[in-house]
């Protein structure tokens, strides 16, 4: 949000200077560097300023126009993924669902590393029941480091999708990584318990 109010101020200034007659400052050359920063700067004001329209259309109800702003927003920042999983989401709750499944997969190729994108398709294919789908990208979010609570999709998706004894395994791994965490000990138990009741 400071970005953009600085580029807007260097507007009004320009603008005015203009307005006034005085003659453009000459312009001068700078390293590839300091470029690539001012570049950045305006990117990231531009960027700011379209995403505080798309809350304003989205909290409104104008989705169309709200995903409209989203899609020009990744066209400036393809890292921008916010704009990504606020745009697809709009589209699968809309029955647009080709269309969020190409938003989802340009967000994850411009954005391999990054867990959100891979969380929020996997949740899209959790509500469609695709629970094996739904796995992989909760796995893929796992492996790029997805928050504890994120975590949880992956074996919750296993076995939904029958996957029992896969479900229970991430189960334990994840009280490895997080033995902070009280959820994965509930469902280590609960699952060893059916499995053994089935077994007898």
């Amino acid at each position: 949000m400071r970005w953009m109010l600085a580029v807007l101020g260097l507007l009004v200034i320009s603008a005015t200077a203009t307005w006034a007659g005085e003659a453009e400052p000459e312009l001068k050359p700078m390293s590839a560097v300091e470029a690539e920063e001012r570049v950045r700067t305006v990117r990231d004001a531009l960027t700011d300023m379209l995403w505080l329209n798309t809350e304003d259309h989205w909290h409104n109800g104008r989705w169309d126009e709200a995903i409209r702003l989203c899609r020009q927003i990744v066209q400036i920042d393809p890292h921008f993924v916010e704009a990504y999983n606020g745009a697809a989401w709009m589209l699968w709750s809309s029955d647009r669902d080709e269309e969020a499944i190409e938003l989802f997969e340009l967000g994850i190729a411009a954005n391999p590393k990054r867990h959100e994108i891979y969380h929020d398709y996997g949740m899209y294919l959790f509500h469609e029941k695709k629970y094996l789908e739904a796995a992989e990208m909760f796995r893929k979010s796992v492996e790029t480091d997805a928050p504890m609570y994120y975590q949880h999709m992956l074996p919750n998706s296993l076995e939904r999708a029958g996957k029992r004894q896969e479900a229970l395994d991430e189960w334990r791994r994840l009280r490895k990584r997080f033995p902070e965490d009280p959820i994965p000990g509930r469902h280590i138990g609960r699952l060893e318990e059916e499995m053994k009741a089935e077994a007898d």
